[in-house]
């Protein structure tokens, strides 16, 4: 009896200690609680400054509530508002309008504003240091993506025309634009993209020197590209047979991401011409394959320290139990991190050490409050209960005795070189070694303090990862 209600405490314990998940002060708020969201966030990595932007109002600070329009700003410690200069167009605090998407670069951050006053919307961009701001275009439906391409800035949404700030006379372009600097002039990029007399362009993801878009659409150029399409520089070209069947317009892609030389596309679909039926969708440069997990909905893909961060839905899917709105993928295994948002993410970025989501949760699994912004801390070792094994080679490890006092020992290892690390709960190494051609290793644990650890395994192949209990 003595034993179960130690190691019941030290259950209780680890749950304590491997927090993961951290809110930003009291993060953020709004007056419409059905459409509050953070939908964009871009790091400014030369003044380590994260902005973050959406639909809401007010940010939650140590010392009070500020107020914001739909535009903030994180240092790592404390939320702030940003006041935009010599901006003829809009004065004051932010945008008031939903920004949908932001990319930061050389010093300036540009971003597009969607439901702008009378169906008119923007791009605009400002300078980090000076706050000196401007719209450089006008467009007449939802923008949703934001890319440099070869130093180039392209632009993707529902859109077919746009105008310079400076006239009235609107031009067509459908698609995706690439901005042109000079007189704040766009240009239609190979002949746009299209499907009847609409478009939508959700994602754009360079990889592999090319430039990606994905979204509703089944021509790029006058090339049959259904949803996916491939820009050289030169010319669109069709991604494989694309994701979706012909003339069925169900499928919607939302996020491109290239990560270890394949291109990932998610979105909401279920079934493809090539063949399967997952919300997530792998391109190898030759073909389409499934993802071997089935989420309803992918809205946003970052690749983040040889990591794969997915943001996804997973309701009504009957693996939903171990999974959650946020999961990392190492190539071999689909990690779920320990009590995250509770409700959808649509965005991932990195900013600084740690990952940073937003979305249109309030809160953690826990039930700690965090107002649509959350940071994760992919340092603290979280519970093994979480990790799902994906391409499995051969039979998993095991550890004996588990409790155990003096040593433990491993079986199933990989005959490959294996890399064996011992983290406390704190998430530190406490031990770490090397060895080949053994199936079977004994480790000794007598210098270790009683309580539970992680033990890893790591090779080429895979990582494993076990729990065990030292007495």
């Amino acid at each position: 009896m003595k034993k179960i209600l130690l190691l019941l405490f030290l259950f209780n314990f680890e749950i304590c200690n491997a927090q993961q998940w951290f809110p930003l002060q009291g993060g953020l708020s709004g007056n419409d609680a059905q459409n509050n969201k953070v939908s964009s966030m871009c790091a400014d990595t030369i003044n380590h400054v994260l902005y973050v932007g959406g639909y809401f109002n007010q940010c939650h600070t140590d010392t009070g509530i500020v107020g914001v329009n739909n535009l903030a700003r994180w240092d790592g410690n404390n939320w702030s508002s940003i006041s935009l200069y010599n901006d003829t167009v809009l004065i004051g605090v932010g945008y008031g309008k939903v920004i949908t998407s932001m990319v930061f670069h050389n010093n300036e951050v540009y971003l597009t504003v969607s439901n702008d006053g009378g169906s008119i919307y923007g791009v605009f961009r400002f300078d980090v240091n000076t706050f000196q701001s401007e719209r450089i275009g006008y467009f007449n439906n939802s923008l949703n993506s934001l890319c440099f391409y070869n130093d180039t800035l392209y632009l993707g949404g529902e859109f077919t025309q746009w105008r310079p700030f400076s006239t009235s006379s609107w031009q067509s372009g459908s698609g995706v634009l690439k901005w042109m600097g000079i007189n704040n002039q766009w240009q239609q990029v190979g002949g746009g993209i299209s499907v009847g007399g609409f478009s939508e362009v959700n994602a754009l993801c360079v990889h592999h020197n090319k430039l990606y878009a994905a979204g509703i659409f089944e021509n790029a150029g006058g090339t049959y590209c259904k949803n996916t399409a491939c820009w050289n520089d030169t010319s669109w070209s069709a991604v494989g047979s694309g994701i979706g069947f012909s003339g069925d317009f169900g499928v919607i892609l939302y996020t491109l991401e290239s990560y270890h030389n394949k291109l990932y596309a998610g979105g909401d679909f279920y079934t493809s011409s090539s063949g399967f039926a997952t919300g997530l969708a792998i391109w190898n440069d030759t073909s389409w394959s499934a993802a071997q997990i089935n989420p309803v909905a992918v809205y946003d893909l970052k690749s983040i320290d040889d990591k794969l961060y997915l943001a996804a839905n997973w309701a009504g899917v009957g693996t939903a139990g171990p999974w959650g709105f946020i999961s990392i993928y190492n190539d071999t295994t689909w990690t779920v991190p320990y009590k995250g948002p509770r409700n959808e993410v649509f965005v991932i970025e990195k900013f600084d050490s740690s990952i940073y989501v937003g979305g249109k949760f309030l809160g953690f699994n826990d039930g700690t409050l965090c107002g649509y912004v959350a940071r994760y801390d992919p340092t603290i070792i979280q519970d093994t209960t979480t990790i799902v094994e994906v391409k499995q080679k051969g039979s998993a490890i095991n550890i004996y005795p588990n409790p155990s006092t003096n040593e433990i020992k491993i079986s199933n290892l990989s005959l490959e070189e294996n890399q064996i690390k011992i983290f406390n709960l704190l998430g530190q190494q406490v031990k770490i070694l090397s060895m080949s051609n053994q199936q079977n290793h004994t480790i000794n644990i007598s210098d270790l303090p009683s309580g539970i650890y992680m033990l890893t395994v790591s090779n080429n192949k895979k990582i494993s990862c076990k729990k065990f209990v030292k007495e």
